[in-house]
């Protein structure tokens, strides 16, 4: 059976419409959820971690905001024998997925006195719109760390150095990282000491309420944990400070995380509890882990994230694995989610996971995770 040719007019659209009918897809096929594919990415532990375009993730020793339904993740590239390369900045919607986003601090103009910045914390300030990135700043120009303060207008931008201090007059910093509870912005670090003319490293944590800019140091709120009644022949008295400490606030209570002082080790993490900033707190607890594990599942400590969504809340670890200078274990980045009970926090392992950032509920092979705090 013959048909008559279609018009000529028709003849020339056949090959057009034909490359478009091929090109969608079949009706069988089911396309994944936007939902699902901006707010729930599967998280892999135990594995070089790479962005969206398929380049290695650098960024350890950092800290992670919530700007709408975007997370920000900054941190500093940590390659072995290389000083200050940058502190980069990635993006996701779901803490699976990374897009670099840029390198927001470089070696260049005030800060290339820097041998080192490392630490760097995000806040945004909701009075002068502004964007602060506060970083530990070492330079052969000083004696150990200062803070440094910079500050863009977009949290992506390139940011403008501020200034570098002291917390406190001659007394330099090691470890930091940012807390920011409404309007108030805060400082949290471990602190140096001098005595008899010597300078004890790492010898007590504290809180630095920071100006309304949050572009400078304001005040004192705590000073504990001291070490300066440790043996004085054993010097620097180092090993039995904390660092890499960072707070949250879980309900009505403060959990102010750290880990011990091992180089680029893993190390068991500890935490204490208080009802307010000033103190008192508690004495320091062991952050249990599932498996046990004496050294955090192979982690340093870094930060916590609350990823609180319109049905609950997950509190994501994120450790620090330095793989590249200690050589066990894979991966530089490990997260994991936070069971709760009864106010006690433990570290639970899982290669794979999702959390649906969306609902804040989070979920593994075996179902939801536990560690989801219902509303």
């Amino acid at each position: 059976m013959t048909f008559p040719k279609p018009p000529r007019m028709i003849q020339r659209f056949l090959p057009v419409l034909a490359g478009t009918l091929l090109s969608l897809p079949l009706a069988c096929e089911a396309e994944p959820s936007p939902t699902a594919a901006k707010y729930v990415g599967t998280i892999q532990n135990d594995t070089i971690w790479r962005d969206t375009h398929g380049k290695e993730i650098w960024c350890n020793g950092g800290h992670m905001i919530r700007e709408g339904e975007t997370f920000y993740w900054a941190g500093y590239e940590t390659r072995p024998r290389t000083g200050f390369k940058s502190v980069r900045l990635y993006s996701s919607g779901n803490l699976a997925d990374w897009e670099f986003e840029n390198d927001i601090l470089r070696p260049e103009g005030p800060f290339s006195i820097l041998g080192w910045a490392g630490r760097p914390g995000l806040l945004h300030n909701r009075a002068t719109k502004k964007y602060v990135l506060i970083i530990e700043a070492d330079s052969r120009q000083w004696e150990r760390h200062k803070v440094g303060f910079a500050e863009s207008d977009a949290i992506n931008g390139d940011y403008r150095f501020v200034r570098f201090v002291y917390p406190e007059p001659n007394r330099s910093t090691g470890d930091q990282s940012v807390y920011q509870e409404g309007q108030d912005g805060y400082l949290v670090c471990t602190l140096d000491k001098l005595i008899d003319g010597k300078r004890y490293l790492n010898q007590s944590l504290a809180i630095f309420r920071l100006t309304p800019d949050f572009l400078d140091i304001a005040d004192k709120v705590y000073e504990g944990f001291d070490n300066v009644n440790g043996d004085r022949s054993v010097y620097p008295r180092h090993h039995t400070g904390r660092e890499a400490s960072h707070i949250i606030k879980v309900n009505s209570l403060y959990y102010w995380f750290s880990s011990g002082l091992e180089g680029w080790n893993s190390t068991q993490t500890k935490y204490a509890t208080s009802a307010s900033l000033a103190g008192p707190w508690s004495a320091l607890k062991v952050l249990a882990t599932d498996p046990i594990s004496t050294d955090s599942l192979n982690t340093q400590h870094d930060f916590v994230i609350a990823v609180t969504g319109n049905e609950a809340t997950t509190y994501v670890y994120v450790g620090d694995r330095y793989s590249q200078h200690h050589g066990r274990g894979i991966g530089r980045n490990i997260f994991l989610p936070l069971a709760w009970k009864d106010g006690e926090p433990m570290l639970k392992w899982h290669k794979t996971w999702r959390i649906d950032a969306a609902t804040g509920r989070s979920f593994s092979e075996e179902g939801q995770v536990p560690s989801s705090k219902m509303k």
